[in-house]
């Protein structure tokens, strides 16, 4: 028997899981069309706020923990674009690459989650939706792009952020640490006030 699980997030990882315990002989393929496996999308908001300081904290398991821990094959970036129930076959796209590819299988499990509805939909208005700073947060990716965003208006990132930070954040740090200051200090400006 081979089953196929579309989505890895929460519900495909756990079904998976559960499957592999129930069965050691079924076949198993997840299916994924983001970067992640498993990843505790709960946490989002803790990391962006800096409580959950390492982004790598994010992913409960990866493909290789389910490859050797549960014998489950998993492909991330990968989405399906096509489902045929009469035939029982999946079409399957890499996103990388572009390359199709078909996967027969004798049962299949949709978990792909949701997208944000993002207003305007016919009778809803929402001012204000499309501005700059308008986020949603469902993803590690999504996650990143707020971090990003908002560490700099912060005034930047403590040593330890530093420390993990991408490499376009290091040339960032760098730009601003090299820069020098012309700026009076204030006792010289006290004294010309005072002549």
């Amino acid at each position: 028997m081979k089953i196929i699980i579309v989505g890895t997030v929460a519900g495909g990882a756990s079904c998976a899981a559960r499957l592999r315990r129930l069965d050691q002989t079924t076949e198993i393929l997840m299916v994924e069309r983001g970067p992640y496996v498993s990843s505790a999308n709960c946490g989002l908001p803790y990391h962006i706020g800096g409580v959950i300081e390492k982004e790598s904290s994010l992913p409960v398991a990866n493909e290789n923990t389910f490859r050797n821990q549960f014998v489950i094959n998993v492909r991330t970036r990968c989405e399906v674009i096509g489902i045929a129930p009469e035939m029982k076959t999946v079409r399957l796209r890499d996103v990388a690459t572009g390359e199709v590819t078909t996967e027969a299988h004798d049962k299949l499990v949709l978990s792909p989650g949701t997208s944000t509805i993002r207003p305007p939909q016919p009778g809803i208005a929402l001012p204000g939706i499309d501005l700059p700073g308008i986020f949603e947060v469902r993803t590690v990716p999504d996650a990143r792009v707020i971090r990003d965003r908002f560490l700099w208006r912060r005034g930047g990132l403590d040593r330890r952020q530093r420390e993990d930070a991408p490499a376009a954040w290091q040339r960032r740090l760098q730009k601003k640490s090299t820069c020098t200051r012309t700026r009076t200090p204030a006792t010289t400006r006290a004294r010309g006030r005072s002549r």
